[in-house]
Formats: structure tokens, C-alpha cells, sequence
């Protein structure tokens, strides 16, 4: 008996047989999703030092690519669940002032809800939700 592996093409599926594992291919290794992406859920000391207080595109940039497209539920908003911004941070000025996450209210898509978040409150928030398969949340001190 021939073990079939699924290929989709849009909603269509179609089995299929390479017989990979004749040339040494791990079949089970290819069923599952590879880890993408790692998110560290504590703010790093990179973040502390050099990125978090200076108004600096470049600093954006590196923070972004931390946290964008990151899901999270605030407990404090109704279990709203939330997706980092793709597209830009806010940056506040002053004592208590740095970059702020944005996150976008998903669960209501007519009036969408966006609020600024602090580095600290957003990984609490994403250390504490599951994310798409091939992102790893990593917590602190093996949280």
C-alpha cells in the first residue's frame, strides 16, 4: 500500500507519491512547518540601550521586525485580540516617552480599534498567546 502525501492547489487536493524516502528524504520532517521566526518575549537588552528612546528610523525598523505581525489578547480591553501594525510604531516624547507598539483590533473589522502599547505590556501579551505555526515564542529564563 502506496502512503499518499496532499498537495492543494487552491481548494483543490490532489495526492501524491514521490517516493522520497527512497532517496533518504525525511517524510515527517516535511510535514511539519519549519520555524520561521523566533520572538523573544522579554524587551532585549538591544531594545533597552540603543533602540527604545531615540527617534530614529532605523531603530523603527529594528523594532518592527520584531514585532510586527504578532497577535496578542488584552485582558484589559474585553479579550480584544489584537495584530501588531507591518507598517510603523509610535514614537512618544518625554519622561515616560519611547516607541510604542500599535496594535489593531481584529475581532471588529467595521471600527477597528488601535492603540499604542508599551514594549514590555506587548511581549507580556504575546509571550502569553499562541501564534501562527512557524513563529517560536521564547519567554525569559525558560518561562
Amino acid at each position: 500500500m502506496t502512503d499518499y502525501t496532499v498537495w492543494m492547489l487552491g481548494e483543490t487536493m490532489f495526492p501524491f507519491d514521490l517516493q522520497l524516502e527512497r532517496f533518504g528524504v525525511d517524510m515527517e520532517a516535511l510535514k511539519h512547518v519549519p520555524i520561521r521566526r523566533v520572538f523573544r518575549a522579554w524587551v532585549e537588552d538591544w531594545e533597552k540601550e540603543e533602540a527604545r528612546k531615540r527617534n530614529d528610523p532605523v531603530c523603527e525598523a529594528k523594532l518592527l521586525a520584531k514585532y510586527k505581525g504578532l497577535v496578542f489578547r488584552d485582558p484589559d480591553n474585553n479579550n480584544c485580540a489584537f495584530k501588531v501594525w507591518d507598517d510603523y510604531l509610535e514614537f512618544r516624547s518625554g519622561r515616560a516617552g519611547g516607541w510604542f507598539v500599535i496594535a489593531k483590533c481584529k475581532n471588529d473589522p467595521e471600527k477597528p480599534l488601535q492603540e499604542p502599547f508599551t514594549l514590555e505590556l506587548a511581549c507580556e501579551l504575546i509571550g502569553d498567546t499562541d501564534q501562527e505555526e512557524g513563529i517560536q515564542v521564547i519567554k525569559q529564563d525558560g518561562e
